[in-house]
């Protein structure tokens, strides 16, 4: 009996193995910055080191927006200062996670020519990004909360 041969890997073109590029390049300069920035004592405000304004919203109503804290909590991240991520943005930490696991994924994919979206489906990205924007939603009503009755 005669095995039958695999299906042949489909190539993929030059927009394709961009978008690799780029789900390689963004999360990697990400967490590359992250290990040049000192993390601001206060749990936000590490991204002024890159020349970048405070933030608005907090300067504004007082609140802290959902990203407060992101620079800093992967400043920490990139130390394995795991509690003080958490302190700094508890959502945060689960972005890093998601950027430290997708570079590799990113860079196979770069490499060996995947179809981006047959990945993204295989890997469940769409379960991740759902999972990361409640997570960011819940977080940020948790510390505008906090802050109200505290």
């Amino acid at each position: 009996m005669a095995r039958s041969a695999a299906p042949p890997v489909p190539r993929v073109g030059t927009g394709e193995r961009f978008t690799w590029l780029l789900l390689l390049a963004l999360p990697l300069f990400a967490i590359v910055t992250a290990t040049q920035l000192t993390p601001d004592p206060h749990g936000h405000g590490t991204h002024t080191q890159l020349g970048l304004p405070p933030c608005g919203f907090l300067l504004v109503t007082g609140f802290p927006c959902p990203g407060c804290g992101l620079t800093t909590c992967f400043t920490h991240m990139v130390r394995f200062e795991w509690v003080d991520a958490v302190r700094a943005n508890p959502f945060g930490v689960a972005l890093f996670l998601v950027c430290a696991f997708g570079v590799p994924i990113a860079a196979a994919g770069l490499i060996r020519g995947w179809p981006v979206i047959d990945t993204l489906e295989r890997v469940s990205f769409d379960k991740v990004a759902i999972a990361l924007s409640a997570s960011s939603i819940v977080v940020f009503v948790a510390r505008v909360a906090a802050q109200l009755l505290g």
